[in-house]
């Protein structure tokens, strides 16, 4: 992938907040004979402090050109399911509402029955310029890399995840002591700078005066489980019910973390019993609440718990970003360090106290109760506690014929069930429990080498298992509406 921290001459237009966050993917200045600025929602699916979306206003004002915003939901995508159809959909029907009030134009499409027509080409091909964007991961990353193969229209990424811009990272870190020294100034200079708000309003078009390729969905007015019951997805993986999508839930979940949990942060967020965490993860993922604004609420509230939140939404989850979008090898075996590919390959012929299957480890049935316990939060809630979650990793080198199928497993079993999914902060926290992140650890031990380990066991010693196993097997919270 090439990256460049230089955006194109004709992108100075934009204001520098927005400049310093915009990839040119597709070379080439807009087309000025062509019909509209066309935006294609992915994972900033929110209109609030959207970097992508309020570069797309500034350019098809300045244009004198409309805005099409384009958001579509594929069947084809991997571990495509009704708990994650779901969630995409609760948000994208919040956006909708969210940018017909703003007099913005916005067209969903469903992908349903067999009919693949490429839209998002043919839209692409009639735009002044494409902006989308920039998620390191997959199948974003991918559905990127295919649109920039198929049309000659100018594209532009922007990163709308980051406090710190990807491209002013630099490069990827792999140690957070210096990722933190790297970003520091880059923290300093836009924690608290108030996110300017985009005043550019580009010409409103209906959307049936375009002759679309495809007929656009009314969120508002259509039933959200008939439409996934219409698609050739999993439907044995059912929606998080206490977790629906949509900036507003995620916001009202913001809010009341924040006014009842952040204070309490750094002392509960280790003990799952407590649930002292923010379960926002999703929510960043999707883009559906800016993290940008999380940040700056956090930091302005101040104390320890605020303190260590930063800290985790910043220099770790960004860590996460910047070491996906430099290594595009980031869900492969080479990703790791190669200290920890050396001794985990010297110990692949160690015996194995357990080998199990697929169906064993993903519905829970090994004879650890408390990673049982930590896989039925991934099949009921959705998401798993980050101090549980470095057991539940570390556990499968010693259940999995080889590392390289324990890092598989690992990536199919979040990817399949946990909200977060594709979230690079989720890769950075399954390749964590491999060695990434550490340093070698003595003594060397049977199967993990000098990996650094976490018994399950042990860690069922220092937690109240069946009362955890009473907390995952239920919902947590009562649903948004």
């Amino acid at each position: 992938m090439k990256v460049t921290a230089t955006p194109p001459a004709w992108l100075s237009q934009l204001p520098p907040h927005l400049a310093e966050r915009c990839r040119s993917v597709v070379p080439g200045a807009p087309v000025s004979t062509a019909e509209f600025v066309l935006y294609w929602m992915c994972t900033a699916v929110r209109a609030d402090e959207n970097p992508a979306l309020d570069a797309a206003c500034v350019l098809a004002a300045s244009l004198q050109k409309p805005l099409l915003v384009y958001h579509a939901l594929s069947e084809t995508y991997p571990f495509a399911s009704d708990r994650h159809h779901m969630f995409i959909l609760q948000g994208a029907r919040d956006v909708q509402r969210q940018l017909a009030a703003r007099g913005l134009s916005y067209v969903f499409h469903l992908e349903q029955h067999g009919i693949r027509r490429d839209c998002l080409k043919l839209l692409a091909d009639r735009a002044c310029v494409v902006l989308t964007e920039d998620l390191p991961t997959a199948p974003a990353r991918l559905f990127l890399q295919g649109l920039a193969s198929r049309t000659t229209t100018p594209v532009v990424a922007v990163d709308t995840a980051c406090v710190a811009p990807l491209l002013l990272q630099g490069k990827a870190y792999e140690r957070a002591f210096q990722f933190r020294d790297a970003t520091q100034r880059l923290y300093d200079e836009r924690l608290r700078r108030p996110w300017p708000a985009c005043t550019a309003q580009p010409q409103a078009v209906a959307w049936n005066s375009l002759e679309l390729p495809f007929a656009p969905v009314d969120l508002q007015r259509a039933s959200l489980p008939q439409l996934i019951a219409d698609c050739r997805i999993d439907h044995s993986v059912g929606p998080v019910v206490d977790t629906p999508g949509g900036t507003a839930a995620g916001m009202e979940r913001w809010q009341a973390f924040r006014q009842q949990g952040l204070k309490r942060y750094a002392d509960r967020r280790n003990d799952p019993l407590l649930d002292g965490s923010s379960r926002m993860s999703a929510y960043l993922h999707y883009g559906m609440v800016s993290p940008l604004r999380i940040a700056r609420e956090a930091a302005a509230c101040g104390g320890a718990g605020a303190e260590k939140y930063v800290e985790e939404l910043l220099i770790w989850r960004e860590l996460a970003y910047g070491f996906c979008f430099y290594r595009p090898d980031h869900e492969q075996w080479s990703a790791l360090p190669g200290w920890a590919r050396r001794t985990l390959e010297q110990h692949a012929g160690d015996p194995r106290p357990h080998v199990y299957t697929w169906e064993q480890l993903a519905r829970g049935a090994t004879s650890e109760p408390l990673w049982n316990a930590a896989q039925q939060s991934l099949l009921v809630q959705g998401d798993l506690h980050n101090n549980v979650r470095m057991t539940w990793g570390k556990a499968l080198l010693s259940w999995t014929e080889t590392p390289q199928q324990a890092l598989q497993l690992l990536i199919d079993l979040n990817h399949r069930y946990a909200l977060d999914c594709r979230e690079p902060a989720a890769y950075g926290g399954v390749l964590w429990c491999l060695g990434q992140r550490d340093r070698p650890c003595e003594p060397e031990q049977p199967v993990l080498g000098t990996v650094r380990p976490r018994p399950v066991r042990e860690h069922a010693r220092r937690l109240d298992v069946k009362a955890w196993r009473q907390i995952t097997a239920t919902t947590r919270c009562q649903p948004v509406p």
